[in-house]
């Protein structure tokens, strides 16, 4: 085994998953550090935040790797008083590289959102969106049979681990088999869901004057909110490790034990 670099994991991770595959303004790849630098701990999450860069430092981390962009808005000053830009500092002094795969890990084939469908159990999964802005986002299959919605919802709740979510629907009772899904703020693809068949469409974030129209479309929609995505952690950190063993680096990659979803339910 060798040592490598940030730069080298970054590479491997881009040949798997394109910076092309993200969205205009989406700001994935690089967000601080050098990429240069030697890495053996890369510490794997679904949010950048200041409790995560205190595990960084407890595992000894060299790299975070994040699905959400760690610097998603312009910075316009480094006042250290604003928290956000308190973290950062933080980072540059850990000497921490930190890279985000957004919606390129969103789109990409065996990426984010055919684990979720995985997590389902899905067959004969394929994109759902096929054109405009969003395409390739969105997964849409099949459950092994029909089931009532109501224990789908149930379903849903172990396959994420969540203890509560939020549900669009007139009739709990109805068959559903076809089921959409699309990670993140997904709620204004709702018409491309219903227009591809899905008797259900699951993503978060849902608005509620948009949860009126998918009433309106007779969609039941589930929404288990933005952090399912940590399903990444344990996909990306395996990839990694996959990869160091065929490259022979000496790399691991470990997902975060912290839950950064900032909800908590009553």
């Amino acid at each position: 085994m060798h040592m490598t670099t940030g730069k080298e994991i970054i590479n491997r991770f881009e040949d798997y998953a394109p910076l092309s595959l993200a969205m205009e303004r989406d700001p994935s790849g690089l967000q601080l550090g050098n990429p240069d630098r030697p890495v053996k701990t890369v510490l794997v999450t679904l949010d950048v935040r200041p409790e995560v860069v205190a595990e960084a430092e407890t595992v000894h981390a060299d790299m975070i790797f994040s699905h959400h962009p760690a610097m998603f808005h312009s910075v316009h000053n480094l006042d250290l008083r604003v928290p956000q830009n308190a973290m950062y500092a933080q980072i540059l002094k850990d000497d921490l590289l930190v890279y985000s795969a957004h919606t390129n890990l969103d789109r990409v084939q065996e990426g984010m959102n055919d684990w979720l469908a995985e997590a389902l159990d899905l067959t004969q999964v394929v994109p759902f969106i096929n054109e405009g802005e969003g395409a390739n986002m969105g997964r849409i299959g099949l459950l092994p049979e029909s089931i009532r919605l109501e224990a789908f919802i149930e379903q849903v709740k172990a396959a994420y681990n969540v203890k509560g979510l939020r549900v669009v629907a007139r009739d709990l009772e109805r068959p559903v088999r076809k089921v959409a899904i699309l990670g993140g703020d997904g709620g204004d693809a709702f018409n491309d869901a219903k227009e591809a068949g899905a008797d259900v469409f699951i993503t978060g974030d849902v608005y509620y004057h948009t949860a009126h129209d998918m009433l309106a479309a007779d969609l039941p929609v589930i929404d288990p909110g933005h952090h399912i995505e940590a399903i990444m952690k344990g996909k990306v950190a395996g990839l990694i490790n996959e990869w160091a063993v065929a490259e022979g680096w000496d790399v691991k990659a470990i997902p975060s034990k912290l839950s950064t979803d900032p909800f908590t339910f009553m």
